[in-house]
């Protein structure tokens, strides 16, 4: 038995669904299902059915937040139109940076004129991350933006070889830009969608093999910072029906699909501190939580789905999957929320 003290570890990147799609999570079963995976400090996504666009909305959110058992900080969103409430929105510290959306996923958020985009790059006066959901043309774009205006630049969920290659030269050029990548984008392809079905669909789209070794690569040159699950859950009537809704869980299995890489050589453990908790914190400046730690057993096997799901969508693409790095216990400023790999609130 290998039992390891890790930080509470951070996932940068999540869609709670709360308010308007509770049918899918809200924040107390999205938090649980965060604990559950070894998660003390999530960032939620501003596309809700009501986005996060305003102060109002973004007040409500924090609002409802207060059921999650574990912290939550949030993006704030744009279309475009509501550039006269950045100042006010960056200053708010729940608020860990601007989420746009440059290519087609759920909600309405999608900016797609440049002279909007350039206009948002520019009023967004903070040293808060913009993070975007983008890919090649549009990635590029980003790119010239954020160097332009000095912003510092994230892009999520990394899914292309080609867009992998965009931030790996941005970055040769020391541009301010960090990159993370998804478990589902890094364990699976679009061949699996053979198996999966409906329960393989989400935006971006699973990529290639070679987007897939590209991916691991660029995890292990620097070029990708962080792993985020983007969390993203749906019923699985929605997965099963004949368009699918896109969008998969990943909270709950994150951790031991990075131990399971471990094992088969595609990484260092020492790079999941680093992966999960290191660089999300430096990126998003996160404040240190004290007295507040994960034990993992990183040697123990467990089968994904086995004993349920804490998210209330209750599936999980991997279901079935053997894996490691069993979360044992889960300590937030000293109140314990999770002790022998169950949860005890």
């Amino acid at each position: 038995m290998a039992i390891k003290t890790y930080p509470g570890l951070i996932d940068a990147h999540v869609h709670l669904r709360e308010p308007g799609a509770t049918d899918k999570e809200d924040f107390y079963t999205g938090s649980r299902s965060a604990v559950a995976g070894g998660f003390t400090f999530v960032l939620d996504m501003p596309n809700n059915p009501l986005p996060t666009v305003s102060i109002a909305r973004l007040q409500e959110k924090i609002n409802l937040s207060k059921k999650a058992i574990c912290d939550i900080g949030f993006f704030y969103g744009t279309d475009g139109q509501n550039i006269k409430s950045f100042k006010e929105a960056a200053k708010n510290p729940r608020v860990y940076g601007l989420k746009i959306f440059l290519n087609h996923t759920t909600g309405d958020l999608l900016v797609h004129d440049l002279a909007a985009l350039e206009e948002i790059f520019k009023a967004w006066n903070s040293d808060k991350p913009i993070a975007v959901h983008a890919e090649n043309i549009e990635l590029a774009a980003a790119i010239d933006l954020a160097n332009l205006y000095n912003r510092r630049l994230h892009v999520c969920h990394l899914s292309l070889a080609e867009s992998v290659e965009l931030v790996r030269k941005a970055k040769a050029k020391k541009y301010k830009i960090t990159a993370g990548a998804t478990p589902h984008h890094l364990f699976l392809t679009g061949e699996d969608r053979k198996k999966l079905g409906g329960y393989a669909d989400m935006k971006p789209p699973l990529g290639s093999k070679k987007d897939q070794t590209a991916l691991w690569q660029a995890l292990n040159d620097g070029t990708i910072d962080i792993v985020e699950t983007d969390h993203a859950p749906h019923a699985k009537a929605e997965k099963e029906r004949e368009n699918p809704a896109f969008g998969v869980t990943g909270l709950e299995t994150a951790v031991g699909l990075l131990f399971l890489a471990v094992k088969e050589k595609k990484i260092k453990e020492s790079q999941i501190k680093k992966l999960l908790y290191d660089n999300p914190r430096r990126i998003f400046n996160i404040p240190i939580q004290l007295k507040t730690s994960v034990l993992i057993n990183t040697d123990k096997k467990w089968i994904v789905g086995e004993a349920g799901y804490e998210t209330k969508c209750g599936w999980s693409p991997f279901n079935g999957w053997e894996v490691y790095g069993k979360i044992e216990k889960v300590v937030l400023r000293g109140k314990i929320l999770l002790e022998e790999g169950e949860i005890v609130l």
